[in-house]
């Protein structure tokens, strides 16, 4: 084998090696990121039993006239129990469908919702169509955990004539959450017909048309909501988590920074807005936002990780620095494992801008705080080897090697060492245990064949 292929295949390793490292350093990069918009749930409250006497489809028969007149006056003063008290002294049969759809009512209003059931059913086995005790028991059916059922009974109270947007704008929702988006959309439109500023049937229609994929309608309907409301934070929310959908970044970014112009706190939504910054390019707005972040919130070293590790994909090294900086009176509020992740991201910056003296403190700092962190092993590992401090890189690979998430990196970069050292029986032993563990790795037999070739001419020489 040529000295020409050698040194070719040697690279591929190093190169391969370095990428591995660096996922390990940065993470993923931007774009395989999930940028998350945080945007409200569709809400729904539940319209409870509040009138004394409803508009019903069924009158009371002729001989109740006087005790209809009676149970009025009753439920004027407020003598709800009387009413009841009353009509127990009846058996269903002896009552009219009016007066049963009554005595279920009254049970609902005060919360004896098994006896509201039966006394519906009851008046629904002599008038199946009666539409109000229908709706009654949907609703009856929400506030007992029911949807199926609650959905079963609006649907019946719809297809027989009613036409309330609550029902329609209830049933949408039971559709939407229990068989779908498309078998929303037609309840939530008519709901929106009837009412046209309630923001439930609003909301739920949008949802409705994110979650069907039918985005040009969600955009036109949001546009819509937009210019009656333009200060509504969770339309802009709404707003941008469709245009990701469609990967409209400018759009999106557009409208996640309205949405915090307009006072969005959620830390969720800041972070995706740092992240598509970055994505766009406008690093000098994502790093204001970071600092903005910092400021405003208690330090999260997680999320902070990932603030820094997207700068670190993009070079800001001198920014990140000055974001550190900014922290370093507020670092004793860390714990150990906090504090190491700190000192790590400090040194890997001050190792690109060169201060080698201070980047190697930096990350000695790290690994006294947490010495068991593999990815501070592997870096710190990395700069060592870069600069030719053999032993105590080999000694870190080592201590990452034990380490079941470090252990590929750490044969990879220990191979590269030894090569660097022109040990290669050493290497091809890190090689042939990396091969063995991590098969789908299958760069590594043309490097495995090329230190077998170079070891065989050693041996003859």
């Amino acid at each position: 084998m040529s000295m020409e292929r050698t040194i070719t295949t040697l690279s591929v390793l190093a190169t391969l090696v370095a990428g591995l490292l660096l996922s390990v350093s940065v993470g993923a990069k931007n774009s395989d990121s999930p940028i998350i918009i945080k945007v409200e749930k569709p809400v729904y409250v539940i319209p409870r039993f509040t009138g004394k006497f409803r508009q019903r489809e069924v009158s009371v028969a002729p001989d109740e006239y006087e005790m209809a007149d009676r149970l009025r006056t009753m439920l004027d003063e407020g003598n709800i129990q009387a009413v009841l008290d009353e009509l127990a002294q009846f058996y269903d049969i002896e009552l009219s469908v009016a007066m049963l759809v009554l005595k279920a009512q009254i049970y609902f209003s005060l919360e004896k919702y098994s006896e509201a059931e039966k006394s519906y059913k009851a008046a629904l086995a002599r008038q199946p169509h009666l539409v109000r005790a229908h709706a009654d028991l949907a609703q009856l059916y929400m506030l007992t955990d029911k949807p199926l059922q609650a959905r079963e009974y609006f649907a019946n109270a719809v297809s027989f004539g009613a036409n309330e947007a609550h029902i329609h704008g209830q049933l949408a929702y039971l559709n939407l959450t229990h068989f779908g988006p498309y078998t929303a959309i037609s309840a939530y439109q008519q709901a929106m017909a009837l009412e046209p500023e309630n923001y439930q049937w609003q909301q739920g229609l949008l949802a409705a048309l994110s979650q069907a994929s039918m985005f040009e309608s969600a955009q036109a309907l949001i546009t819509d909501l937009l210019a009656v409301n333009p200060e509504n934070i969770d339309l802009w929310l709404n707003r941008a988590a469709i245009a990701m959908q469609q990967d409209d970044i400018g759009e999106a970014l557009a409208s996640m920074e309205m949405a915090l112009l307009l006072g969005d706190k959620d830390r969720e939504n800041l972070k995706s807005t740092v992240q598509l910054h970055l994505q766009a390019g406008s690093y000098n707005r994502a790093v204001e936002l970071i600092r903005q972040d910092i400021a405003l919130h208690e330090i999260n070293m997680k999320v902070l990780n990932e603030y820094l590790s997207w700068l670190h994909q993009v070079d800001m090294h001198n920014d990140i620095s000055a974001v550190l900086k900014s922290l370093e009176p507020r670092v004793s509020e860390l714990g150990s494992e906090d504090k190491s992740l700190f000192y790590f991201h400090q040194a890997q910056a001050l190792s690109a801008s060169d201060q080698v003296q201070q980047a190697d403190r930096a990350y000695q700092q790290a690994l006294q705080l947490d010495p068991a962190n593999g990815r501070v092993l592997l870096m710190y590992a990395a700069f060592l080897h870069k600069r030719e401090n053999f032993a105590k890189s080999e000694l870190l690979y080592m201590r990452a090697e034990a380490m079941d998430a470090f252990t590929k990196n750490a044969l990879l970069g220990k191979a590269q060492l030894y090569i660097d050292m022109l040990d290669y029986r050493a290497a091809l032993e890190a090689l042939r245990q990396a091969y063995a563990r991590y098969p789908e790795l299958i760069g590594l037999k043309d490097n495995i064949e090329v230190i077998e070739n170079i070891i065989r001419a050693k041996d003859k020489s």
